[in-house]
């Protein structure tokens, strides 16, 4: 079996010049999108849709923008979205919540949908469902979804589990928490997908299922902490299920028991390796290793090769580095708010801080409201800011140019200025400047 530093000299002898081919051929979503969903193109090169205010429903509001399909969505306000209702999403779109100032965006109340929708990409957006939801329901649904890539949001809060992606195929979750999931299952994701790619992610204060793994699972470099009954969790069915666990932490908090891993029948073929699990609970990172002994108790038939081969590799980090990373990164990493810090310090206390709730209200649900700072000038309504079209030659009373595309990297212009956004860890503010909350 190859270990992850074996795993790392096989990438890294992969000729460079094969990376750059695949990178022509294949524009990525954003720089540092990576397996199954890598290359979804969203709303590339589409019209720009603005949420100008934080109404449920109606003209500027987030439902009526991301129910259409061929669209970006920016937006010029920031705080909670209350929905009254469920949505769906429209296909061939992107969400671009690293545009909102601070506080960012939270969508809240309510189940987000992009059932047999296809080629979306999010980042940067908080999801979470509540009490008030359904009691069978998610904060985020992926089912029949196609092509899908999520980056750096938080999706929590939800009744059932808080993803699910039944029936999804070719996507990436990665750099995000899922977390803090209530009753009645208070579970983290039934991941029902084939070729589904989990990648950076915190699963943290889940009952169970971080995640469930059905279909064929991707699972690389997460961090799963405070799990109740049940860590990663097989598919446990009659048919087949196969899973890459590659470099991942599992770390037992206050309601966790030994079993990190569990729920496996031999249907279940899992490849594992430079996986860490810390069972002490004494405020040190100090894991040990797992071994293949540790999922063959649990009834995993573990296999010799990894099956996932996306056309994107995910990289591998050591794990005992990559907790760290995740600790700063997951989630809106560019303005974390206080439910996302809180997740982060218990993480961070490596097994004394922690707790499964019932439900939001325990830690005080949503505090945040709308933000009065107006956004950048946008005189052309193309979702880029004055100021940086005139720093980079383009007409800001010109809203064809924010859609027209660069040839050399394949990006529009406004997909350059939101990956910049991302890259740098800033929002464009105007003055005076306001801070993220921390």
């Amino acid at each position: 079996m190859r270990s992850l530093k074996a795993l790392s000299r096989l990438y890294l002898a992969i000729p460079l010049t094969t990376f750059l081919a695949s990178a022509q051929s294949h524009t990525l979503a954003f720089p540092g999108a990576e397996g199954f969903g890598a290359t979804a193109s969203g709303g590339r090169g589409q019209p720009v849709l603005t949420v100008t205010n934080l109404q449920d429903d109606g003209p500027g509001s987030f439902r009526d923008a991301a129910s259409h399909s061929n669209a970006t969505v920016v937006f010029a306000v920031s705080g909670v979205v209350h929905l009254k209702s469920n949505m769906e999403l429209g296909s061939n779109l992107t969400i671009a919540g690293q545009t909102a100032l601070s506080p960012g965006v939270t969508i809240a109340d309510a189940k987000v949908s992009m059932t047999h929708a296809n080629n979306i990409i999010i980042r940067y957006v908080r999801f979470r469902g509540g009490i008030t939801e359904s009691p069978k329901v998610s904060s985020l649904n992926l089912s029949d979804a196609s092509h899908v890539m999520l980056d750096h949001l938080s999706i929590e809060w939800g009744r059932w589990d808080n993803i699910q992606t039944n029936g999804n195929n070719y996507s990436t979750i990665q750099n995000s928490i899922v977390g803090e999931g209530i009753v009645p299952q208070r579970f983290g994701c039934l991941c029902e997908s084939d070729y589904l790619t989990l990648s950076h992610n915190l699963w943290i204060d889940n009952k169970s299922r971080n995640p469930k793994g059905k279909g064929h699972i991707q699972y690389v470099n997460n961090v799963v902490y405070n799990w109740g009954v049940d860590g990663y969790v097989g598919g446990h069915g009659a048919a087949d299920h196969y899973a890459d666990l590659i470099g991942n932490y599992f770390i037992k908090g206050p309601n966790s028991t030994d079993t990190f891993v569990g729920e496996f029948t031999k249907t279940d073929h899992i490849y594992q390796t430079g996986n860490y699990v810390d069972l002490d609970r004494n405020g040190r990172l100090d894991g040990r290793r797992t071994t293949d002994d540790d999922f063959r108790r649990v009834n995993a038939d573990v296999v010799s090769e990894p099956f996932a081969k996306p056309e994107v590799p995910v990289r591998v980090d050591l794990a005992s580095k990559m907790v760290q990373r995740v600790a700063q990164d997951a989630g809106d990493s560019l303005c974390r708010d206080s439910v996302d810090r809180k997740l982060v310090d218990e993480l961070l206390s490596y097994g004394t801080k922690g707790a499964l709730i019932a439900d939001e209200t325990e830690i005080g649900g949503l505090s945040l409201s709308g933000n009065s700072v107006p956004s950048p000038q946008d005189s052309d309504g193309d979702g880029i800011p004055d100021v940086w079209e005139h720093k980079r030659h383009l007409d800001p009373h010109n809203p064809a140019d924010g859609q027209r595309i660069d040839p050399k990297s394949g990006y529009s212009n406004l997909e350059i200025y939101l990956n910049e956004l991302a890259v740098t860890n800033q929002r464009i503010k105007p003055e005076p400047k306001v801070a993220c909350i921390r």
